[in-house]
């Protein structure tokens, strides 16, 4: 099921994270030990950007990457410190730290004024 294009260098990261998010397998092509290296650091770099728990097992010249739910079933984001946290709570905190700048510039136009 290589539903990413098997171009040289590129791979299609927006189609990988859309499979992950779908809760499917994705496979990325490599050549060699460095090449699969490379392309599992990327994968774990990307997916945890995204907010999005990976597992990432070796196959016969693929990378195969799949979603790792958490014990809810829920995917997960994994900070730094290897500290599990729902996505949808830090989406939350950020949404909050938003209206509370907001707020804050509001309150300093209306001294201005």
């Amino acid at each position: 099921m290589s539903d990413v294009p098997d171009n040289e260098d590129d791979v299609d990261w927006k189609a990988v994270f859309i499979l992950l998010r779908e809760g499917k397998t994705a496979e990325i092509p490599f050549a060699d030990e460095r090449d699969y290296a490379r392309r599992e650091r990327q994968a774990a770099k990307r997916a945890e950007k995204r907010g999005i728990a990976i597992d990432v097992l070796r196959g016969e010249g693929v990378l195969r990457v799949q979603p790792r739910p958490a014990a809810g079933g829920n995917v997960v984001a994994q900070t730094s410190g290897g500290q599990v946290e729902p996505q949808g709570e830090r989406q939350q905190e950020r949404q909050e730290r938003r209206e509370a700048q907001r707020a804050e510039r509001g309150a300093g136009r209306s001294r201005e004024d």
